[in-house]
């Protein structure tokens, strides 16, 4: 039982920093006997590091928000296809390093004693780095909330010295209500005259960024209450829309690894000499049919690709070849991977950048709640912005691409309009959000699914071994996160989950009776 209580006391107080009202900062765990020593522009670099999670969910071992999403597949063997080897995810982690840091500097720059020091205001005015930090720790309850539905929330500032070693959570309802304050009150706190230090490496100090950014994440948040609670959501996006998000490329939020901690395509391909991973034929098929230069700079058939050259010219789009996620036996993933295009070698460079959450996401987003009725705006004005701001960011990610560039989104747009019938312009819509989403937040990518099917992700008989004809909805509580604390867990999966502690079951805003009309395919 020690051992337990330990565990769940590591947990604890990492999830004891939280604000108790998220639209007080004023209140947030306030420690008089605190000392803060350490300067809070190095925190803020450490629990900025944690982002890179969401672009590709792990190093080596089975990125699965990537290939759930229809955008890489296996080409080694078929170890995740059955999708059995990742159905819970541990939160601890995130709640005892980037939200404990996060609250750490928030405290700093709140407690009369540290707040004027040099060791906190180096970094930037008390309210620019509070609002900064809300707003990122918000992306962080957002994504781990997205993933698992309910989480440890309003309860997590009760540490050991409360002796709250069992916090309850929250359903995912309250979690999303307690979000869209926190973040509103976030972006009226921060003062864009002033900046934080060039040490935040995420938007480079620039405070015009840090509130794009929250108004964006306000958004994200929004759109997925359209099937659940459509009044809460119009009025919130609403009030986000008018803040103003993300319109431009430069504006994204994005991740630039370094040597430290190489990127994940790095690692998954020349640094084992081979690669794991390669683009779905979900994804590839696609972008063959929509005549789509981005193909051109998301994949490779060159002399730079990790398996060799394959035949054809690298601007041909009937040179390039997908491969599945779910395939029967390992030979079979080998031959279809002999023949697919690899990754391109950008994502693959150890100091790579990858996107988070970019403007071309943010204005599709807008263009949906634009086809709901929630903005008084151009739904299609709306969608070509989003895809010109898509081929814009892949443009500066991939400046030297002699068959690529943001020039080809003016022809691309006239050869896709959006479609006057209001359904067919939704499935658009969402098809660019996917389209626009290679190597970027794949957690926005499912949740997109979740809501609406889009894309449709075939099964194969290589993914029937969990017994379920679709993908999963959602992950289960880990094993570390219930230890000790199994009836909040309980009570939560009744009330907020139906009972069902599984990735069948769906998280509360995915409310929509649409399973995917898919079968057992067999590969070609």
């Amino acid at each position: 039982m020690k051992y337990i209580k330990s565990i769940l006391a590591s947990l604890v107080v990492a999830c004891s920093l939280t604000s108790c009202d998220p639209s007080d900062f004023g209140d947030i765990n306030v420690n008089p006997n605190y000392p803060t020593e350490g300067y809070t522009y190095m925190q803020f670099k450490f629990a900025a590091k944690y982002v890179r999670y969401f672009a590709m969910m792990s190093n080596g071992f089975d990125p699965w928000n990537v290939l759930w999403t229809g955008y890489l597949a296996e080409s080694v063997n078929n170890q995740y296809s059955a999708m059995n080897t990742t159905t819970e995810f541990a939160t601890g982690s995130y709640y005892y390093y980037p939200i404990k840091t996060l609250n750490e500097i928030i405290e700093a720059n709140q407690n009369e004693e540290t707040k004027g020091t040099p060791a906190v205001l180096s970094f930037g005015s008390n309210e620019n780095q509070i609002g900064a930090c809300v707003t990122l720790r918000s992306f962080f309850y957002m994504s781990l909330s997205d993933i698992i539905g309910p989480i440890v929330y309003t309860d997590a500032i009760k540490g050991a010295s409360d002796d709250n070693w069992t916090p309850k959570y929250d359903s995912q309802k309250d979690v999303y209500e307690g979000l869209d304050k926190e973040l509103n009150a976030a972006y009226a706190m921060m003062n864009d005259a002033s900046s934080l230090s060039k040490d935040d490496y995420l938007f480079d100090g620039d405070i015009k960024k840090w509130k794009k950014f929250n108004a964006s994440l306000r958004m994200m948040l929004a759109i997925k209450l359209a099937d659940v609670d459509p009044a809460a959501g119009k009025a919130r996006f609403a009030k986000a829309y008018a803040d103003g998000g993300m319109t431009k490329a430069a504006d994204s939020f994005q991740y630039t690894f370094d040597t430290s901690a190489a990127a994940f395509m790095y690692s998954t391909s020349v640094n084992n000499g081979a690669a794991n991973y390669v683009p779905n034929k979900v994804l590839v098929d696609l972008l063959k049919e929509y005549k789509d230069p981005r193909l051109f700079t998301y994949a490779t058939i060159g002399d730079d690709a990790i398996k060799g050259k394959r035949p054809g010219q690298p601007n041909d789009f009937d040179a390039y070849f997908g491969t599945a996620f779910g395939l029967e036996t390992n030979d079979a993933v080998v031959v279809a991977a002999s023949k697919a295009c690899s990754a391109a070698t950008r994502y693959q460079d150890p100091t790579a950048t990858y996107g988070l959450i970019t403007a071309a996401r943010t204005l599709l987003v807008e263009a949906e709640a634009a086809l709901l009725g929630w903005i008084d705006a151009d739904a299609s004005a709306l969608y070509e912005a989003g895809i010109r701001e898509s081929f814009n960011y892949e443009a500066s990610m991939d400046s030297k691409n002699a068959y690529f560039n943001a020039e080809m989104a003016d022809d691309y747009i006239k050869a896709h309009p959006l479609p006057a019938d209001k359904a067919q312009a939704m499935h658009e819509v969402v098809i660019q959000r996917f389209l626009a989403g290679f190597m970027t937040d794949a957690i926005e990518t499912w949740s997109d699914w979740r809501r609406h099917n889009i894309p449709t992700l075939p099964m194969y008989k290589g993914q029937t071994d969990n017994g379920t004809m679709h993908y999963h909805y959602r992950m289960m509580f880990g094993a570390n996160d219930i230890n000790g604390n199994e009836d909040n867990v309980k009570a939560i999966t009744q009330s907020d989950l139906g009972g069902n502690d599984s990735c069948d079951q769906r998280v509360w805003w995915d409310v929509k009776d649409n399973e995917c009309p898919i079968g057992v395919y067999d590969w070609e």
